[in-house]
């Protein structure tokens, strides 16, 4: 019997509309079968409800962001961790301690293709 390999399932954190729609667009263009929400909040309970291949997270957001998620996994979910892709535009001094404990960082402005490889050889 042949089973349908399923496709991977991405969770993306921005609160910028375009980037939402850019970063959903190329995930799914490769594959990927994507949520997308807006806050902090809102990706945790994601988290608690779907199980994710890779996680992206915004850091820097006006309310709740991708720090809000990280601590929430530190505390709750640690092997999640390694399934997050921080995806910002933050100084190096801010992903100092964050990128040991990430699969990886994608810096913006990125590279659709960098980022669509990074999320295929996490999922």
């Amino acid at each position: 019997m042949h089973l349908l390999k399923r496709k991977p399932r991405v969770l993306v954190l921005d609160d910028d509309i375009a980037m939402q729609k850019l970063v959903s667009m190329l995930l799914k263009r490769a594959g990927n079968r994507v949520d997308v929400v807006d806050n902090g909040r809102k990706a945790i309970d994601a988290i608690g409800k779907t199980s994710y291949h890779a996680i992206l997270l915004d850091l820097m957001m006006p309310t709740e962001g991708g720090m809000t998620v990280i601590s929430h996994l530190r505390s709750a979910k640690p092997e999640l961790l390694r399934r997050v892709i921080v995806l910002t535009g933050s100084p190096d001094s801010v992903l100092t301690g964050i990128a040991k404990e990430v699969f990886g960082v994608v810096k913006k402005p990125f590279n659709g293709d960098d980022l669509v490889a990074t999320v295929a050889r996490l999922a």
